[in-house]
């Protein structure tokens, strides 16, 4: 028998027994009381009426409060259940989020997560770096040996800059060859600091650039001091340009530059 007819059946007797001792009770002292005898017909109608009507009356009750507990208790666990789903939910969008704010070969922002931060650096009261990086050779390096070659060494650079980024720093992609980290609160020195631990972690590296002969990594990098108040535009602008010239001395170098405002004072550093 399942528990709900036994749990449903027990208190229903239970009740009947216990109207039937109340009816036999108040008989029993109200009948002497008025003048008669509580014997033959009466005691019947006494006794057995109290468990022909609590009974089935109680037993449709206790029916109806089980199956309202049971349903109450279904509806807690599917609450629970959902509560649960929803969190694996968020977790994933979470997540999701997180992916397609990163590029999927090199691990770092995609360029317009990467613009949409810096947007919110020129209200910050510190001065920030600017870099741009480029694998050298990058560009004849696909050409010769085909992206996956290129690939790699862009992901070997991406993972560099991870290795030395702080905190607060982050990268991201910016084209199809280079990468930029923005610095807050640092300085060029520092910033110079961490491109040579880059380069160093880079240069360990060795690809068949120009030909069949491996030779190890090296990049080029350009960077600008941000001034608070800088315009990010100015400032991609900026950095691009002390790369390109970093790139144009021979690469596996750096030149430095300073933002002040939409002003840019240029010169190596």
């Amino acid at each position: 028998m399942p528990d709900i007819y036994r749990t449903v059946i027990s208190r229903a007797a239970l009740t009947a027994l216990v109207s039937l001792v109340a009816s036999f009770g108040i008989s029993y002292l109200v009948v002497p009381f008025m003048g008669g005898r509580l014997e033959g017909a009466g005691l019947v109608m006494t006794l057995v009426l109290p468990v022909l009507i609590g009974f089935p009356a109680s037993a449709v009750q206790f029916w109806q409060f089980e199956k309202t507990r049971q349903l109450k208790d279904s509806l807690c666990k599917a609450l629970v259940q959902l509560d649960d789903v929803n969190a694996e939910l968020v977790s994933a969008n979470m997540e999701l989020v997180r992916e397609r704010a990163h590029d999927p070969a090199t691990r770092v922002l995609t360029e317009d997560v990467f613009r949409e931060r810096m947007q919110h650096q020129p209200d910050q009261p510190d001065i920030g770096q600017l870099v741009r990086l480029r694998v050298d050779g990058l560009a004849g390096l696909r050409k010769s040996h085909g992206s996956m070659a290129a690939d790699a060494a862009l992901f070997t650079a991406a993972a560099a800059v991870r290795s030395v980024l702080r905190p607060s720093d982050f990268a991201g992609r910016v084209g199809e060859y280079d990468l930029a980290i923005f610095m807050p609160g640092s300085t060029p020195i520092l910033a110079s600091l961490a491109v040579g631990s880059m380069s160093q972690a880079i240069s360990a590296v060795q690809l068949p650039f120009d030909g069949n002969s491996p030779r190890p990594m090296t990049v080029s990098a350009g960077g600008v001091e941000c001034a608070p108040g800088f315009v990010v535009e100015a400032a991609f602008a900026a950095a691009e340009a002390e790369l390109d010239r970093a790139a144009a001395q021979g690469g596996n170098c750096s030149n430095w530059g300073s933002l002040r405002g939409p002003d840019l004072s240029r010169g190596a550093r």
